[in-house]
């Protein structure tokens, strides 16, 4: 390493701690109860709000992948607008997990502190890695739409399927704590459901990933190395979803694509014929491998399956789970679909999109100790290469935006 290349790591080493330090104060004045409040609790600390975006500087304007507490995040749909207004972010959009009841409390926040909200949802399917993210760009047609017999129909199976995950969580809790005591882990260190009752505010579902988060905070480095397990999405994958499995809830390797998106693809047919214009994007496509134990091969034809019969109108790709290599091989895939789109051979209204603007945040605490996702950042800690997160967007934000306009606009005219 040259003195110069030396030199500017230290420099990015000293930024990022700068960063880390401000997005806590960040985090510790979210117990505001007011924006005000908050914007006062952090002038209190030296952090007025061009302060904190000076200091925290995140490389992304938008991030389009969130969860809040009305799913397994920590942060309240109207302090995430807090949190994006503060960071500088432009765009903020809300995908809980199976449920759409933050989505107005996040766009009329957002949208009295300049930040445009965007609603969306995370629909689970019976595969193990395999999630559906949808997007409405014309909020306000989508919030009249929650208003009509369809809407309310779409919301109540979404309440449905938090009734099925939280009876899940709580069973796995047990399975969970017997492979803690293997690892030595005694039993008065164990995962209770208080502490899901805490973190949660005692509003139901709770969530396995959470499990995962606290599970991890068991195991001390020494595990951490020995299991190869370092931050909550390894937990989860190689602890809370085999156990789910055992269970039956977790949707397992031989579940056909057709049985595990039934009701999800049943879903989108409502949404399409009601109208209001939507974007289908399949998410972390790297999870289709670390969970659901595809081959690359049956991921690209998880894609040509979506795009077929689901809708799919983009797949993301630079997102918080992906590496270098990760981003070459989802684009190959990509490509390859997109010349069969092209010629006819799968119907879809233009070529996918690759949304990658997508950090799948849950919770405020950056740091390798942590292995939490960051707002903006995906994963930030201490690591050389993730000073700035590891986001890595395909697409420039304002083309993305106003293709994922035109693809709403141009469902909603079909639908017509």
């Amino acid at each position: 390493m040259t003195r110069s290349t030396s030199a500017e790591t230290r420099g990015d080493l000293a930024a990022y701690r700068a960063r880390e330090a401000a997005l806590y104060h960040v985090r510790d004045a979210l117990a505001a109860d007011s924006w005000d409040d908050f914007l006062q609790m952090l002038a209190d600390r030296d952090l007025p709000e061009a302060r904190v975006r000076q200091i925290v500087d995140p490389p992304v304007p938008m991030d389009l992948h969130t969860h809040s507490t009305h799913s397994d995040g920590l942060v309240p749909p109207r302090k995430l607008a807090w949190l994006a207004r503060i960071m500088g972010l432009k765009v903020i959009g809300l995908t809980d997990h199976d449920s759409v009841s933050g989505t107005r409390a996040l766009y009329g926040e957002a949208m009295l502190l300049g930040v445009s909200g965007l609603p969306g949802v995370e629909l689970s399917t019976g595969r193990s890695g395999l999630e559906i993210l949808v997007y409405f760009p014309d909020a306000g047609a989508f919030f009249d739409f929650l208003t009509t017999p369809r809407g309310r129909r779409f919301t109540k199976y979404l309440e449905r399927k938090q009734e099925a995950v939280h009876e899940r969580t709580c069973k796995v809790l047990a399975s969970v704590n017997r492979w803690l005591k293997k690892q030595g882990v005694p039993a008065d260190e164990h995962v209770t459901e208080q502490e899901l009752d805490d973190w949660f505010g005692g509003q139901k579902p709770y969530y396995p990933g959470t499990v995962a988060v606290l599970g991890l905070k068991r195991l001390d480095a020494d595990a951490r190395q020995r299991l190869g397990i370092h931050d909550p999405r390894a937990f989860n994958t190689k602890v809370v979803t085999p156990a789910l499995k055992r269970l039956g809830g977790g949707g397992g390797m031989r579940v056909g694509l057709d049985e595990a998106t039934a009701d999800a693809r049943k879903q989108l047919a409502a949404i399409a014929r009601a109208g209001i214009g939507s974007v289908v994007v399949l998410p972390h496509p790297r999870e289709l491998v670390t969970k659901g134990k595809m081959t690359l091969g049956q991921v690209a034809e998880t894609i040509r399956y979506l795009t077929a019969e689901a809708r799919l109108d983009g797949v993301e790709v630079g997102g918080s789970r992906d590496s270098p290599d990760d981003v070459r091989v989802w684009r190959e895939m990509i490509d390859d679909v997109n010349a069969e789109i092209a010629d006819g051979t799968l119907p879809a209204p233009g070529p996918l999109l690759m949304p990658g603007y997508a950090s799948d945040f849950h919770v405020l605490a950056p740091g390798r100790a942590t292995g939490e996702i960051t707002l903006a950042f995906g994963v930030l800690d201490e690591r050389p290469g993730h000073h700035r997160g590891n986001l890595r967007p395909q697409t420039g934000p304002d083309e993305l935006l106003e293709a994922m306009r035109h693809r709403a606009a141009v469902r909603a005219r079909a639908s017509g």
